[in-house]
Parts: structure tokens; C-alpha cells; sequence
């Protein structure tokens, strides 16, 4: 890509996020949404260290989280191989397990029975090399459930290597559904600020997310994208969308909640649990508008 493309990328992706901040500005619910975000960065910051420790965050599955964070309908009647087809957590960018310990206790009471997270160091690693890793702890997690597949949740740079392990290591073959958090499938600004070799990958039009654009093709895993208008490290919001036709993805875009708030967001993870048990039924969700309203975040799909 020419200089002059890429400045004209950047001047129409800049634009992108000063329209849909206007917009979002005029919505009460944006600042709510705001609000939540910056209480979320400091309950990330005060769980990080105990998401260092190998064991510190695992939950029993008698463990319940009361119903702040997970609806007091029930699900339907959870399908034993849903139930228990392993679920595999991938945190993002200089994050840890902990990330995910409000979500893995819901889908956990939910009926799931293996809810694992992986840790992993992006410092001194490169995507692929994180893919790798990924692709040896499906196997160990196969093994020990003897399960035959594994569904996959990433955020943000989770959500990347999860797409590189499935189409680029043969993951397609051991993966049923993999789900994504503002993940910069088109790569984010944002980026621009890291350093390393993954801060370079995340950057648009990197040789990563050419890589993933060029191998896309049809497989049998279901693919899903929440992406948020108001997530400010995925710069445009809308690069955090599946694009490529051939992998037909469903985006679903979630209003007013941040970048970490999707992790607890109470539709957001009763989307999830519903699709996967619903194992056999392609790219089917169900936001609940109305719930979403009450806890200050509207929801709506996307293309």
C-alpha cells in the first residue's frame, strides 16, 4: 500500500470515529457506558495479580454467582454434548485470566461444565507463536475431556489468535463455534502507540491480518463478532467486525459499552450461553432488547 493510500485510510477511519462519537454523545446511555468502563479498568487492575497464579481464579462447579451478572430465567434443557463440549477463554492484550471471571462463573451456572482459561505473554511473542500454544492446550484440554470439539471465546487480541490457530493450524477441525470481543479483525490505531511484534500485528493492513483476509474460506465453524461503539482501543469500532464473506460471520453490535465492559456485559454472555447450546443452529442470537435497556446497553446485529 502506497503512502498515500495509507493516509487516506487513516483520514477516513478517523472520520469513522469522530461520527460515531458525535452520535454516541447524544445518548445518555454513553456516559453510563463510560462510567461502567472506568469501573471496569480498575477491577481488571485490582484482579490482574490473581490471574498470575495458576490456580487462584479456577471456580467449582457448585460455585454461583448470584443473579447481578446472570438472568434468573433459566436456560432450555441443556443438551448433554453441549454441556459438555469444553469452552476455551482467551484474554487480550496485557491481560490475564482474570479477565474472564465474571463470564466463566455465568457460563459455569449457566450448565457448562468445562470452562477453561489460558495465560499466556504477549511480550517477546508474536500472534503465531501464541496460535501454537493455543493449539497444544486444545489438545491437552481434547484429551483430559475427550471431547471431540472445543468452543473458543477471545478478546480483543484473543480473538486473533483464535482465528489464526482455526485457519492457519488446522484448528478448523477441533473448533465448533469461535466467538470474539472487540477484536480488531482489520486491525486498530490504537495499536500505533505499542511496541513488540504484537503491537505491530494489530495494526491495520499489518502482514497478520493480510495473512488471515487471504486464508479465509468456508469451514464448518461458526463464527461470531461483538463489536462496540463505544470501544476505545478497537479504532474504528468497526474494524472489530468478521468481514470476509467466505467465513460468514455474524456481527452483532452492542451499544454503549466499553472495551472491558463487554466482558461483563449480562446480555452479552446470555447471547453466548444461548448459542452454545444451540450447537447445530447456524449463527442464531438473541440480544434481549429489553434486558439489554435495563442494564444500560442496547444491543443490536450487525452486518
Amino acid at each position: 500500500m502506497s503512502a498515500r493510500s495509507k493516509i487516506g485510510a487513516l483520514g477516513s477511519d478517523a472520520n469513522a470515529v469522530r461520527k460515531v462519537l458525535q452520535r454516541a454523545m447524544l445518548r445518555p446511555r454513553t456516559y453510563r457506558g463510560f462510567a461502567k468502563e472506568i469501573l471496569m479498568t480498575s477491577l481488571n487492575v485490582a484482579l490482574y495479580p490473581a490471574g498470575l497464579v495458576s490456580d487462584a481464579l479456577k471456580v467449582e462447579d457448585a460455585v454461583r454467582l448470584g443473579d447481578r451478572y446472570t438472568s434468573q430465567v433459566p436456560l432450555r434443557y441443556l443438551d448433554p454434548v453441549a454441556a459438555s463440549t469444553p469452552i476455551i477463554l482467551l484474554h487480550g492484550y496485557f491481560h490475564n485470566r482474570s479477565a474472564f471471571v465474571i463470564m466463566r462463573r455465568s457460563l459455569k451456572k449457566f450448565g457448562f461444565r468445562s470452562v477453561d482459561t489460558m495465560n499466556y505473554n504477549v511480550i517477546g511473542h508474536d500472534v503465531q507463536e501464541l496460535a501454537h500454544q493455543l493449539a497444544v492446550h486444545v489438545d491437552e484440554i481434547l484429551q483430559r475431556t475427550e471431547a471431540t470439539h472445543v468452543h473458543l471465546i477471545g478478546h480483543s487480541l484473543g480473538g486473533l489468535v483464535a482465528r489464526y490457530y482455526i485457519q492457519k493450524l488446522g484448528g478448523h477441525e477441533k473448533v465448533h463455534t469461535c466467538i470474539t470481543l472487540g477484536t480488531p479483525h482489520r486491525g486498530t490505531h490504537a495499536a500505533w502507540v505499542g511496541r513488540g511484534k504484537t503491537a505491530r500485528q494489530l495494526r491495520p493492513g499489518s502482514l497478520l491480518l493480510r495473512q488471515l483476509a487471504r486464508s479465509s474460506r468456508a469451514m464448518p465453524v461458526r463464527f461470531i463478532s461483538f463489536y462496540s461503539n463505544l470501544d476505545s482501543l478497537v479504532l474504528p469500532a468497526s474494524n472489530a467486525k468478521i468481514t470476509e464473506p467466505a467465513l460468514r460471520a455474524r456481527n452483532v453490535l452492542v451499544k454503549d459499552v466499553g472495551h472491558l465492559s463487554l466482558l461483563i456485559s449480562r446480555p452479552i454472555i446470555r447471547a453466548i450461553a444461548e448459542t452454545l447450546a444451540n450447537p447445530d443452529v447456524p449463527n442464531q442470537l438473541n440480544l434481549r432488547p429489553a434486558r439489554s435497556v435495563r442494564n444500560g446497553a442496547r444491543a443490536q446485529s450487525g452486518a
